[in-house]
């Protein structure tokens, strides 16, 4: 009698969120994805079950292989479907986030008021106070049109 492995588990997780795309077909953004997604486990199930009948080392190591690759094929293409995202989005978007985390997420955060006011001026020297800006006059009449020059 075998075993469950690991990989029978992932396979079956996999099959338990297509059964709930399934159900809830509003999660599926991308329709091409997904039913390549729901081939890549079908192959894999077809694997699991060769392999079983086909009991060689040398099969077995090949379908393992294989299925975990179809397997991390699938679960990009559930990610990419649900999601909406193209795979050249989802190699920016990763490519952004490695950006950040090597950097430490260090960028330095300039807030601008939304009144119209201009930020402080930042001086280069050690020690030195900033320039003071004037302040523009505050309105007191309540005619919030812009005024066209």
């Amino acid at each position: 009698m075998q075993h469950a492995t690991a990989s029978e588990g992932v396979t079956t997780a996999i099959v338990a969120f297509i059964f709930v795309c399934i159900i809830y077909p509003h999660l599926v953004k991308n329709r091409p994805q997904f039913w390549a997604a729901l081939a890549f486990i079908v192959v894999v199930i077809l694997l699991q079950s060769l392999a079983a009948i086909i009991d060689t080392a040398g099969f077995n190591r090949f379908a393992g292989a294989f299925e975990g690759l179809l397997q991390i094929g699938a679960i990009l293409l559930l990610v990419l479907s649900a999601g909406g995202l193209t795979v050249s989005e989802l190699a920016g978007d990763l490519g952004r986030s490695f950006d950040v985390v090597r950097r430490g997420g260090e960028k330095e955060t300039i807030i601008v008021p939304l009144t119209g006011e201009q930020p402080k001026g930042r001086s280069r020297d050690t020690g030195a106070a900033p320039a003071a800006t004037p302040r523009p006059p505050r309105r007191t009449d309540t005619d919030t049109s812009m005024p066209m020059d």
